[in-house]
């Protein structure tokens, strides 16, 4: 561990060097789809490993940070069949890779884990570290936290509760005679997440659209509609500790934006963060704190350990916030939130005191002062991009720093770079996080391409960003879709 993070880290948590023995008393094996949103834990553990599932072209760079195990690398054809952590739990090149290890391991997970999973995990006989199904059974789905919202006395928006046949049964005009205004339509008993889990009525095609995907889907029974609110989508991170909720910034989300959907259906994507900007007052902070720390305490007794995030709108004529969905996981804040943490470099970052609550281990950390540190930002923001349209990577681009260029639509490579603290100056831009080696199949279903990060602010609201950036984006976006042809095609050939 960097020994400059070290003797900051040792003012809010004096016996940090029992902390750090403690959590490597045996390797911890983060195991994940990719590497990069798990990269943070290897700025301070020694003997930290990550298991991906992808080989993308960021594990050249992160390997200087990090031992990294890669499916794909040494079993392409092998990854291709993993689509969920319990099939990867069942697969022999994973068990083989267990079997290999010499030293006591824990497997750690950061995503909510399923009771197929953690039935997966016992017949493997390992230790690991993650949340049990049970603890997380108030918020996983969106109708059961909207229902603990009203039980803990916490905003929440109205909502309609249909049936599926009695959602199926109406049209767009009995939706617009309910509240006269745009609607929020999600499953209220089933989670999924991505651009197929939450819908905005704002005309009748979209209306058609949603109604369409729901009227196929056999896995829900009922709906929850709510009105839309015009404001920003934010969001804030929780980590219950045994100290209390620790929590973070109020951070703006991006959601929709235009020129990183490029022509996709726009129905709620989200695409990145900006914690430079901020539209709201002291008070909405506050407000915002208090209803992470209500939840956080609610998850707390249920034995859930660590952190979490939720989802907000805010309407920023009415000063309003409202609470609309809990994340029992790692959220795509991490590690974009930690790594800026890292580099004000007064606190340790979250997945610190994540690892502390998993590992139960109490010892004393001064938490008004964490609490505090964790509220800081600089100008920082970042962006990912859609992969619908690529079907394969035709672009060779490498992981690093990058600027804004004349030449070739804008883009310069000029070094390689992981992290907030490798850019130079705020025409230096940062990609990273599963970029697709050169050649490499690009899968239409993952929710995003890779990310695109700045150390300044790219917002002008949640749905709309500078028109410099959109114009990096739209070209890089062209450049990435050229000569692209769907697999079906490429069969008829």
């Amino acid at each position: 561990m960097n020994q400059n993070l070290f003797q900051t880290w040792q003012q809010s948590v004096p016996n940090l060097l029992k902390v750090l023995a403690l959590m490597q008393e045996k390797t911890i094996i983060a195991v994940g789809g990719t590497p990069y949103p798990r990269v943070t834990p290897a700025l301070f553990l020694n003997n930290y490993t990550i298991y991906s599932v992808k080989d993308p072209a960021d594990n050249d760079l992160l390997r200087n940070y990090a031992q990294i195990f890669s499916l794909e690398e040494k079993f392409p054809k092998v990854a291709e069949k993993i689509h969920s952590t319990s099939y990867l739990l069942g697969n022999y090149a994973f068990q083989a890779f267990l079997k290999s290890r010499h030293a006591p391991y824990r497997l750690f997970f950061s995503q909510a884990l399923s009771a197929g999973v953690v039935n997966a995990l016992e017949k493997l006989g390992v230790e690991w570290l993650g949340n049990k199904p049970e603890t997380i059974e108030d918020v996983y789905l969106k109708g059961k936290f909207r229902a603990l919202l009203k039980s803990l006395s916490l905003p929440h928006l109205p909502d309609w509760k249909l049936s599926k046949e009695e959602f199926l049964s109406k049209n767009f005009a009995s939706l617009q005679e309910h509240w006269r205004k745009p609607a929020v339509i999600q499953r209220a008993d089933f989670d999924v997440n991505g651009e197929q889990g939450t819908f905005f009525i704002r005309e009748e095609k979209d209306w058609t659209h949603a109604h369409k995907i729901l009227s196929a889907d056999e896995r829900y029974k009922e709906i929850q509609i709510s009105p839309f609110i015009e404001g920003h989508s934010v969001s804030m991170l929780g980590c219950v500790t045994h100290l209390g909720v620790l929590t973070s910034t109020l951070q703006l989300q991006l959601i929709d934006v235009p020129e990183a959907l490029h022509g996709q259906f726009p129905t709620g994507v989200f695409l990145g963060h900006d914690w430079a900007f901020r539209d709201w007052t002291d008070k909405t902070e506050r407000t915002a704190q208090q209803i992470v720390e209500s939840v956080g305490e609610a998850l707390s007794q249920k034995g859930f350990r660590g952190v979490f995030g939720i989802d907000f709108v805010y309407d920023a004529r009415s000063d309003e916030l409202f609470p609309l969905e809990c994340n029992p996981r790692f959220t795509a804040a991490l590690p974009m939130y930690s790594l800026m943490t890292t580099s004000i470099n007064k606190v340790p970052p979250i997945e610190f005191f994540h690892l502390m609550a998993q590992l139960g281990i109490k010892e004393n950390f001064d938490f008004q002062m964490i609490n505090s540190g964790l509220k800081e930002r600089i100008p920082f923001s970042h962006i990912s991009l859609t992969p619908k349209g690529v079907y394969e990577m035709k672009l060779n681009l490498p992981a690093g720093v990058y600027s804004l260029a004349s030449e070739n639509l804008g883009l310069r490579y000029e070094r390689p770079g992981a992290f907030l603290w490798d850019l130079k100056n705020e025409s230096e831009f940062l990609m990273a996080d599963s970029i697709p080696r050169f050649g490499a199949k690009v899968a239409q279903d993952a929710p995003t391409l890779f990310r695109l990060i700045f150390p300044r602010s790219i917002a002008t609201s949640s749905f709309s960003i500078s028109p410099e950036i959109g114009q990096l984006i739209t070209n890089l976006s062209l450049l990435l879709r050229k000569d692209q042809k769907p697999p079906e095609e490429i069969d008829k050939l």
